[in-house]
């Protein structure tokens, strides 16, 4: 290493430089700032969806014992998941920073699923399938009573992400069935 003022070599656990009495600044970052590796980025995801979903489920299920002008039992499959994305984008903005990988950009209602939409930033992907992260996510989604709620309505659970500035992208999807192995 050397000194920033008068590039003089120094060692690593000096305090002051011998030449210009400058004082040293280690370059050594901190613990927060190093590169986690794969397996925390991947926590990171899978908590930050857990966490959303249970929130917009939560959300969802007291609005509807709140509001007596809907009638759960009669709405269909796509009319749950078109309110409950209503109510989740009416509380959200988007673009949505997760975490330092995980950017919620949108989520919407399809035919007879929730799709939440992210793009990832700043990973390794070199590993991660849609097998790899269906099984990493799996055990989370089922074990979440609220989850498990709109699975057995027949409301899928859909997961999109995209790698930013790359082709790469991975789909997981959830139904009942997946949660009942």
């Amino acid at each position: 290493m050397n000194c920033k003022k008068c590039n003089n070599p120094i060692s690593n656990d000096t305090k002051f430089c011998a030449k210009c009495g400058e004082k040293v600044i280690s370059e050594s970052k901190p613990v927060s700032e190093q590169k986690t590796g794969k397996k925390s980025a991947l926590t990171s995801i899978v908590s930050v969806v857990v966490f959303i979903l249970a929130f917009a489920v939560v959300r969802y299920l007291t609005q509807q014992t709140i509001s007596p002008s809907t009638n759960s039992s009669s709405q269909s499959v796509a009319e749950l998941a078109t309110e409950a994305v209503r109510q989740v984008k009416a509380s959200t903005t988007f673009p949505n920073k997760l975490d330092a990988a995980t950017t919620w950009v949108d989520i919407t209602a399809e035919q007879n699923a929730i799709r939440y939409h992210y793009v990832l930033a700043g990973i390794d992907t070199s590993s991660l399938s849609n097998a790899y992260l269906k099984n990493y996510l799996g055990s989370s989604i089922c074990q979440n009573k609220d989850t498990r709620n709109l699975l057995d309505r027949g409301v899928g659970m859909e997961y999109s992400y995209a790698v930013e500035n790359t082709a790469q992208s991975y789909f997981v999807s959830f139904t009942k069935a997946d949660c009942s192995q």
